[in-house]
């Protein structure tokens, strides 16, 4: 164990002589490899949490459990593992009212997405009307103005693409970030030769 020593001030290797469990703790007997100082250090046991989770996908929704340190500090937005899946925080309930940030020991419950992987909704203008499409896309999947998707045995290309706060007209965006992709139905043309 590696660990500043009070009486050379040195960060040395220490040797465990001892240690002994205490109320919410360990008490260690420790002996620095530097200068042979015996002393003894308290360290707090880290106290864990079960969280109640709301994890949904698309439109399912299930009740789970996870086990976090209590001071951590989860926030929306922030992304954790619920049964070995990327999933996403959308809301934090805590003393009954909705944050946006909490500690774990404050957390009633957390509301989940999953997000190992995304609906990108899309708007095909299709000539005189538009149809909606979805398709599904890992969330560091990138989009550009320009790309020609596939829906149906069809072709569009990207002419705008909707994140929260603005249009995207040129470059792209990630498939995290969109709200909505607007395209533009190719037509093939098939002529005789």
């Amino acid at each position: 164990m590696k660990l500043i020593c009070p009486n050379c001030n040195k960060e040395t290797d220490h040797r465990i002589l001892s240690m002994r469990s205490m109320k919410n703790g360990i008490e260690y007997t420790l002996k620095c490899s530097n200068c042979g100082y015996v002393y003894k250090k308290y360290v707090e046991e880290e106290k864990m949490k079960e969280v109640k989770v709301i994890w949904s996908w698309r439109d399912k929704s299930e009740v789970k459990k996870i086990l976090k340190l209590e001071e951590d500090i989860l926030a929306v937005g922030d992304e954790i593992s619920i049964n070995n899946i990327n999933s996403q925080i959308t809301a934090i309930d805590s003393g009954g009212k909705r944050v946006s940030r909490a500690k774990v020991k404050d957390i009633d419950t957390l509301w989940v997405k999953r997000f190992d992987k995304v609906v990108v909704k899309i708007s095909i203008n299709r000539g005189s009307k538009t149809v909606a499409h979805e398709i599904t896309s890992h969330p560091d999947e990138e989009f550009y103005i320009g790309d020609i998707i596939e829906f149906e045995g069809h072709h569009a290309v990207i002419h705008k693409i909707k994140v929260k706060d603005r249009f995207i007209v040129r470059g792209g965006a990630l498939a995290r970030d969109i709200v909505r992709i607007y395209a533009k139905e190719i037509r093939e043309v098939r002529g005789n030769y």
